[in-house]
């Protein structure tokens, strides 16, 4: 259940409470002097916590020291420029050269196979069968040849395993009859192949002649940070044999062992900009590497497509920088949007469980979510920027379902709760005080209502909720009324219904179907009307967006009330005295309190 949400057992113990206990209600009682003694009896007559609470108060202890506010430590980190921080992900291919070069390099095993191409410096076993049963060894020399005694010189180097035994039994048929030669590789050639460019230890490196472009970027430390894994160029002779993209092995499995490397070979690895950062709902978060023309669609491909808790449309927010501010590019996938340098993206979760929006060097990163519930799109977390407007959120969670009660939104604010909870406690204070003032007069009578009242004024906890408006029109029209948000922050929404409810000095408090023509006495005729300690001139209402209004019922009057549905009307009881001394007005703000509490967290916990 949301935290919002108040116990329902808990809220039907309140509701009673409020009904026993509402008679307390207005004018202030000046503050009893520390000398006044308390009646014992009366201080007996007292729970225990409340008891504790009053002979503190009256010996000059302060109950609660009134808090501290402080200032939110809204922005606590920042983004790096350097996208390899970002959020903790890391570019895409570095995991492949992260292990030692041993676990990758080809030892000089002669089990080739026949796609092998033979070069100087191999070593070949060839096995004569038929009239001549004979076995030579022969090393290619400097001119690719090897000399078979009795044939001559035959060019191999340059040919595959296969296409040398081939020609090798094609040239053999000249000379000898019904005699197959069977080719082997015997020992493997080194090489030496430069590696330079953007690799963390560029130079020349001796390898094995099995080795491929793999093996000797491994060999030189990886590709460094500023270095590409999509443009790496290998030249032979010097002249530009290849542009590789190591994209086309990481991502389609393609194992490039067709670029066989040559002595005399050089690798240059390129430079990169075009890094773009990818995170949400995709199957493996990274920054990737982009070349010049490819898409949106394209990068997400390059990490993995959609997860299965992508939102079903589909979406992705583009942020890109547009002269010194960023911008949001709000799309669908089949918009093919070609990226640039500095792009950032964020493919939406089904219920956004989280919105990372990334920003300018000059920004800092709020990393507190904003908590979104109820009748929402796309319920959730989000990650709001500094001085993030409200309406720019209902945008991010894909604004309100048909059947929410927009008005009857809630808005929860961690400062609000702080000064709220200071503002209980100062009421909570006074009201001890109010109670000395008759504990002092040697009474008892008619006291335990009052201190049952604060010791249920003390289990409420504060919301902290913000009366803000959540109308895009209406903000539209009148942008002062967009509410700044702030980290922490918690929206609830709930989902209309045509209810309004009734509680306090009525025969059967409870709920009944709202319709707008209805008047408030007659909400309260349908539960059973006023009782005998009714106070018809201090009703109060709480509309469904938290704010109150004090009404008085007139008997001969339309009670023409601007009720909404959602409303709640709570009747108090008639003001009393306890033995002469009117109760001081701190328990109207006490009750009024209770009642709002009492009004928001039952709206909440009923949708």
């Amino acid at each position: 259940m949301h935290k919002f949400l108040i116990d329902v057992k808990f809220q039907k113990i309140f509701f009673q409470m409020l009904k026993k206990y509402s008679f307390l209600i207005l004018f202030f009682l000046p503050s009893i002097g520390h000398s006044q003694s308390l009646n014992e009896q009366f201080l007996e007559s007292l729970p225990d916590e409340i008891r504790t609470d009053l002979i503190n108060a009256t010996s000059g202890n302060e109950l609660n020291e009134m808090a501290q506010t402080k200032d939110y430590k809204s922005f606590d980190s920042k983004i790096e420029k350097t996208l390899e921080n970002l959020n903790g992900i890391e570019r895409f291919g570095d995991e492949f050269f992260k292990n030692s070069p041993s676990t990758f390099m080809p030892i000089n095993d002669p089990a080739a196979n026949s796609g092998y191409i033979l070069d100087v410096d191999d070593l070949l076993l060839i096995q004569l069968l038929g009239d001549r049963s004979e076995q030579y060894e022969y090393r290619i020399d400097r001119s690719g040849n090897i000399s078979i005694r009795d044939v001559g010189f035959i060019k191999v180097a340059g040919l595959t395993l296969a296409d040398a035994n081939k020609l090798i039994n094609s040239t053999l048929g000249e000379f000898f009859v019904e005699t197959e030669a069977v080719l082997a590789l015997k020992e493997v050639r080194d090489i030496n192949v430069l590696v330079t460019g953007y690799v963390e230890k560029p130079g020349f490196y001796i390898l094995s002649g099995y080795s491929n472009i793999f093996h000797a970027i491994i060999n030189s430390g990886g590709i460094s940070e500023n270095g590409s894994f999509r443009n790496i160029n290998l030249f032979r002779n010097g002249q530009l044999l290849k542009k590789i993209d190591l994209y086309r092995a990481f991502i389609y499995g393609e194992t490039l062992l067709d670029i066989s490397l040559r002595s005399g070979d050089s690798i240059v690895v390129e430079p990169s900009n075009n890094l773009v950062p990818i995170i949400g709902a995709v199957n493996r978060e990274a920054i990737y590497e982009f070349k010049e023309g490819e898409t949106v669609s394209e990068l997400i491909s390059y990490a993995g497509g959609f997860s299965s808790i992508s939102n079903p449309k589909m979406q992705f927010s583009l942020i890109r920088e547009d002269t010194d501010s960023f911008k949001v590019i709000t799309s669908e996938i089949n918009n093919d949007i070609q990226l640039k340098q500095n792009d950032k993206i964020f493919v939406k979760f089904k219920e956004y469980l989280r919105d990372n929006y990334f920003l300018s060097e000059e920004e800092e990163f709020i990393n507190i979510p904003v908590k979104v519930n109820g009748a929402v799109k796309y319920p959730g977390e989000y990650y709001i920027r500094q001085d993030q407007k409200l309406s720019e959120l209902i945008t991010q969670f894909g604004g309100f379902k048909d059947d929410a009660y927009i008005y009857g939104a809630a808005l929860f604010n961690d400062k609000a709760k702080s000064l709220e909870e200071e503002y209980n406690k100062r009421l909570y204070n006074d009201a001890l005080k109010s109670l000395a003032s008759i504990g002092s007069l040697k009474t008892i009578d008619n006291v335990g209502i009052l201190s049952d009242l604060l010791e249920e004024f003390k289990k409420i906890s504060a919301t902290g909720r913000v009366i803000t408006e959540f109308s895009s029109e209406k903000i539209e029209i009148n942008p002062s009324l967009d509410y700044r948000l702030s980290p922490g922050d918690e929206i609830f929404v709930p989902y209309k219904k045509e209810i309004i409810y009734v509680f306090g000095e009525v025969l059967n408090p409870g709920t009944h179907i709202f319709h707008e023509d209805i008047k408030i006495n007659e909400y309260i005729d349908k539960s059973g009307g006023l009782n005998d300690y009714a106070d018809t001139a201090s009703i109060i209402i709480v509309y469904p967006n938290g704010s109150s209004e004090k009404v008085r019922l007139r008997k001969f009057s339309n009670n023409n009330v601007n009720l909404l549905s959602g409303s709640v009307i709570y009747i108090p009881r008639d003001l009393q005295r306890v033995n002469g001394i009117e109760i001081g007005s701190v328990m109207a703000p006490i009750i009024s309190s209770l009642a709002i509490s009492l009004a928001s967290l039952n709206s909440i916990s009923n949708n």
